[in-house]
């Protein structure tokens, strides 16, 4: 079976190569090099992973932007090999804990550049890597909808639901649409995610 965490990998690093390192991307203030270099630092660096989660701590945030600066300076087509072959110590190399750890990862942020782009179009998936994104979905789902005010279900046909949110609020909010646009949506993407919305 396909490691799909290692196709959008490798996706990713095409389509930053031809985008280039100025190229917008859904994450808001960042480019495609600032993207890069996160990914790079996630894959490779994590003495410098805690300062780039609590940058406001004096030590680990120092560090972490001294790690960050090092990177802008290398040049773009060696920063994206790096993006697009990790490590030989990086847990990502290892299929099992890539496809865990990476999945949602990548493929969130492999449209993070695509959706920037003018005239992008969404892609359409096979069933397995659907089934992927579900699993990364479930796992993943009920965390990022905990700040939601009301109750939220998100529901992907073929797959099941995934509840989250205000369980005692009064109103249910129901996204509809496949585990992918789902995810997206989960992660803030809201705008770009391909999804429907009702009230109950």
């Amino acid at each position: 079976m396909t490691n799909f965490a290692n196709v959008e990998r490798r996706h990713l690093a095409a389509l930053l190569r031809r985008v280039g390192p100025d190229a917008p991307t859904l994450c808001e203030g960042w480019d495609a090099r600032d993207l890069a270099i996160h990914l790079v630092i996630r894959d490779s660096r994590p003495d410098a992973v805690a300062g780039m989660l609590s940058p406001k701590l004096p030590v680990l945030g120092r560090h972490a932007k001294s790690v960050d600066a090092d990177y802008r300076e290398m040049s773009w087509e060696k920063l994206v090999d790096l993006v697009e072959r990790p490590p030989l110590y990086s847990p990502g190399r290892w299929s099992p804990i890539d496809k865990r750890m990476n999945t949602g990862e990548f493929f969130i942020h492999h449209e993070d550049v695509r959706r920037a782009q003018p005239q992008w179009h969404a892609r359409q998936l096979l069933n397995d890597e659907q089934k992927d994104l579900w699993n990364v979905l479930k796992l993943m789902g009920p965390a990022l909808l905990r700040k939601k005010s009301e109750s939220v279900v998100l529901l992907a046909g073929g797959f099941g639901a995934v509840r989250g949110g205000k369980k005692s609020a009064r109103r249910v909010e129901l996204v509809r649409g496949e585990p992918s646009e789902l995810l997206l949506w989960a992660f803030g993407r809201e705008e770009q995610a391909d999804v429907e919305i009702t009230q109950e």
